[in-house]
C-alpha cells in the first residue's frame, strides 16, 4: 500500500488522500480500506455524481471504511478526503486489511492557519561588559483576543499567534541555525536566480571562516556544510557563460558585471588550501571571470553594466557607474593571486579604477544618499589610497545618531519604538523603513572602514546594525545582509568579549500563565542559537540577563490576518498588483490565475530592479515545472526570466517591472 498526501495545508482546506493498493497474489482479494478515527480531522462525504461543496461539505468524525475488490497483479486507487480541525502537526492513519494480512501507514501533515501571515521582529543587544545585570521589556504587540467589540472584523485569525525568543552569544547572530544557510532560511526569499544562489554560497563560507577564526570549529558541522557547498558551487557554475562572465538567470545569456565581480570575490574567498580536499574551486573559473571583467573597463577606469536594464544594478539604473566601479575594485583588491599576464593586467585595471574613484570621491561626498561615499571610501581603503582619509572624514561628518546608536542613511531613521506602562519601557517590534537596505549596506561599509582604520566608534554601529534585523540571521535583502554579515564577523574577530561570555538569560511571559524559562550561554554555546517558544503568545515578554559578555536576544512574532486593514503596510508602495482567479472543471479542479503588475514608485526610478512575484496556490493544485520552463524560454513575456514551482507556491522572476502593466496567465 502506498499513501500520498500533502505535507502541509491550511486549516479548513479539503485534501484528498490518495491510497494505492497493490495485489501481488495470483488470485482476487477483498480489501477493506480504513481511515482511523481522530479528533484532529473529519471525513468529507462525497455526494451523488461525485460532487462536493467547497465551503460547507458534509463531514463526520469517526472511523470510515471502504471495501474494494482487486484482481491479481492489479492496482486500485482509493481517495479519502479529509479536512483538518486544528492547527499544528496531525497524524493520519490508513489501514488496508484482508482476511490474511494488513498494512498500516501513518502520515503527518502540518496544518497552518488561514489568512495572510504577518511577521514582526525585535532584536536587542545585551551588553553586560559594563554591568552584571540587565533587564529588557519586549512587547509582542498582539492582543489576547482577536475580537473587536461591535465589529465584524478581527485583528488576527484565532490560534495563529505565535512567538519565539532566540538567543545567541555573539554579535554576528546564529551560526548555522539550519544547514545549509540560504536566502530562504535567512530572509524567507527564494534562491533560484544567480544572485541569491551566490548569496547562499557566500554566507556558508563566511560562517565557516568565522568559526575557524574564533576557535569554534566542529568537524561534523563542517563535513555537512562542505557537502552543500559543493552542490551550491555546481549550481553556480550553471550561471557562468563560456566567456567567463556570470549571468543573472539560467536561461538567458546576458552577462552582468556586478554578478561576475561578486562571484569572483566569493569563490576566491573559498580557495583555502586546507579546504581543497573538501571544496575545490577551479582557479580557471575565477581567472576567466576576472579576464572578462577587465574587458569591461572603460577608458576613464570606470565599469558599466553590460546592459542598461540590469536586474543587479544596485542603484536602480538611475545614477552613474561609481558604485559599480567601487564594487569591482573591491573584487580586484581581494583577488590578487592571478597567474601570468592576467595579474599585470589586473594590477593596471586596479590602478585605473582607483584613480577614477579618487576623482569621483569629490562628487559623491555631496550626494544626498551616503551609499556611494561609503562604498567608494571602503574600496579606496582596501587599495590603501591616500584619498581614503578624505573619504573617511566626509563619512564621519555624515554619521547620524539615534538612541545612542550610530549609523548612516539617506534620511533619519526612527528611534526605537517604546510603550511605557507602569514606568517600564516596552520595546515594540521594528517596522520596515523607507531605505532599509541602503541604510544597512551603507552602515556596514562604514563599520568595515572603521575596523580597517581602528577608529574608536564601533560598538555603537554594531548595536544599530543588530537593531535593524528583520530576521534572526538577516536584514531586508541579500545585498545588505552579506555586507553586514562580513562587517560583524570582522568586528567579532577583533573583539574578544566572547572569551569572557558567561550569561544566564531568563525569559518571562507574565500573560502566559507566568511562563518562565532559562537559557545559559557559555563558550560551548557562543554561536549556537537557542530558542524558547512562548505559549499563548500575546502581551509582554521580559528578558533578564546576568553575567558577563554580549548576547543578542530576538523576539519573533507571527500571526495571520484576513482583513486588509490589519496587514503590515510597506513604507513605500512600489508596485500595483491585481490578481484574479477563475475556477473550472469538476469540483473546481482547475484554477486559472491572471496577475497584472506594474511599477508605480517613479520618484525613485522609472523601472524596478529584479522583481519576484510569489503566487500561493491552494493545497493539492499543481503545475509541471516543464510547463514553467517552456513559458520562460518561449520569451512570450520578455521580462520573465525564471519560474519555479514549490509545494503550494509558484515563484516568477522578472528582469524588471516597468510602469506599463505586465500580464501573466497560468493554469493549475
Amino acid at each position: 500500500m502506498n499513501v500520498e498526501m500533502p505535507s502541509t495545508c491550511l486549516l479548513g482546506e479539503q485534501i484528498g488522500i490518495r491510497i494505492s493498493i497493490f495485489n501481488y497474489l495470483p488470485y482476487e482479494i477483498e480489501v477493506v480500506v480504513i481511515l482511523a478515527r481522530s479528533p484532529d480531522y473529519k471525513f468529507v462525504h462525497v455526494e451523488s455524481l461525485g460532487r462536493v461543496q467547497s465551503y460547507n461539505p458534509r463531514t463526520s468524525f469517526g472511523q470510515h471504511q471502504h471495501l474494494i475488490m482487486i484482481y491479481p497483479s492489479r492496482t486500485k486507487v482509493v481517495y479519502m478526503p479529509i479536512v483538518a480541525t486544528r492547527i499544528g502537526d496531525i497524524n493520519v492513519t490508513i489501514m488496508a486489511k484482508t482476511q490474511v494480512a494488513k498494512d498500516i501507514v501513518t502520515k503527518t501533515i502540518h496544518v497552518e492557519p488561514d489568512g495572510i501571515p504577518q511577521m514582526t521582529h525585535t532584536s536587542v543587544v545585551l551588553d553586560l561588559s559594563q554591568g552584571a545585570y540587565l533587564i529588557k521589556y519586549l512587547e509582542t504587540n498582539v492582543t489576547e483576543s482577536p475580537i473587536i467589540p461591535y465589529r465584524k472584523e478581527r485583528r488576527y485569525v484565532f490560534g495563529s499567534n505565535r512567538a519565539k525568543v532566540t538567543v545567541v552569544g555573539d554579535v554576528i547572530g546564529p551560526a548555522f541555525p539550519t544547514i545549509p544557510m540560504n536566502a530562504t532560511s535567512m530572509l524567507r526569499k527564494p534562491f533560484d536566480a544567480s544572485e541569491p544562489s551566490m548569496f547562499s554560497f557566500a554566507v556558508n563560507v563566511y560562517t565557516l571562516l568565522y568559526l575557524r577564526y574564533t576557535g569554534q570549529r566542529k568537524p561534523d558541522i563542517e563535513k555537512e556544510v562542505f557537502r552543500y557547498l559543493n552542490i551550491d558551487y555546481q549550481r553556480q557554475l550553471s550561471y557562468q557563460n563560456p566567456d567567463g562572465s556570470f549571468r543573472a538567470f539560467r536561461w538567458h545569456q546576458t552577462p552582468s558585471v556586478w554578478m561576475t565581480a561578486f562571484c569572483a570575490r566569493i569563490l576566491h574567498l573559498s580557495t583555502f588550501q586546507e579546504w581543497e580536499n573538501f571544496l575545490y574551486i577551479d582557479p580557471k573559473v575565477i581567472q576567466d571571470a576576472i579576464v572578462w571583467l577587465l574587458k569591461q573597463q572603460q577608458v576613464d577606469g570606470s565599469f558599466v553594466e553590460y546592459t542598461t536594464q540590469s536586474p543587479l544594478n544596485r542603484r536602480t539604473n538611475m545614477t552613474s557607474s561609481i558604485s559599480l566601479t567601487a564594487h569591482v575594485l573591491i573584487t580586484l583588491a581581494e583577488v590578487r593571486d592571478l597567474s601570468g599576464e592576467v595579474d599585470s593586467r589586473a594590477t593596471s585595471a586596479r590602478t585605473s579604477a582607483q584613480r577614477f574613484l579618487e576623482r569621483a570621491l569629490h562628487v559623491v561626498k555631496d550626494y544626498e544618499d551616503p551609499y556611494e561615499l561609503a562604498i567608494v571610501t571602503y574600496a579606496l581603503t582596501l587599495v590603501e589610497s591616500v584619498e581614503a582619509v578624505e573619504g573617511f572624514n566626509h563619512l564621519y561628518l555624515r554619521m547620524r545618531e539615534v538612541s545612542g546608536m550610530r549609523y548612516w542613511g539617506k534620511e533619519p531613521v526612527a528611534p526605537i519604538r517604546t510603550q511605557v506602562e507602569s514606568n517600564r519601557p516596552f520595546i515594540l517590534p521594528r517596522l520596515p523603513n523607507r531605505f532599509d537596505s541602503s541604510n544597512v549596506a551603507t552602515t556596514a561599509y562604514g563599520l568595515l572602514i572603521h575596523i580597517k582604520r581602528q577608529a574608536f566608534i564601533q560598538k555603537e554601529i554594531v548595536e544599530w546594525l543588530n537593531f535593524q534585523r528583520l530576521y534572526d540571521s538577516g536584514w531586508s535583502t541579500t545585498e545588505d545582509t552579506i555586507v553586514a554579515f562580513q562587517a560583524l564577523i570582522d568586528y567579532s574577530n577583533k573583539d574578544r568579549l566572547r572569551d569572557v561570555t558567561d550569561i544566564t538569560i531568563t525569559v518571562e511571559a507574565p500573560t502566559s500563565h507566568n511562563f518562565s524559562s532559562m537559557i545559559h550561554i557559555n563558550e560551548d554555546y557562543i554561536s549556537k542559537m537557542q530558542s524558547i517558544d512562548i505559549p499563548n503568545a500575546f502581551g509582554a515578554v521580559t528578558i533578564k540577563a546576568q553575567g558577563s559578555g554580549v548576547a543578542i536576544v530576538q523576539l519573533n512574532v507571527e500571526y495571520c490576518v484576513d482583513w486588509p486593514q490589519f496587514q503590515i503596510q510597506p513604507p513605500i508602495r512600489s508596485f500595483d498588483l491585481d490578481v484574479s482567479a477563475t475556477f473550472t472543471g469538476r469540483n473546481s479542479s482547475h484554477i486559472t490565475f491572471k496577475s497584472c503588475q506594474r511599477w508605480i514608485h517613479t520618484k525613485e526610478s522609472l523601472t524596478s530592479g529584479m522583481a519576484v512575484l510569489e503566487v500561493t496556490v491552494p493545497t493539492g493544485y499543481f503545475i509541471q515545472q516543464q510547463d514553467l520552463d517552456l513559458m520562460v524560454r518561449s520569451n512570450i513575456q520578455n521580462k520573465l526570466k525564471e519560474a519555479r514551482y514549490f509545494e503550494r507556491k509558484v515563484v516568477f522572476y522578472f528582469n524588471y517591472v516597468s510602469i506599463l502593466k505586465l500580464f501573466q496567465l497560468y493554469t493549475f
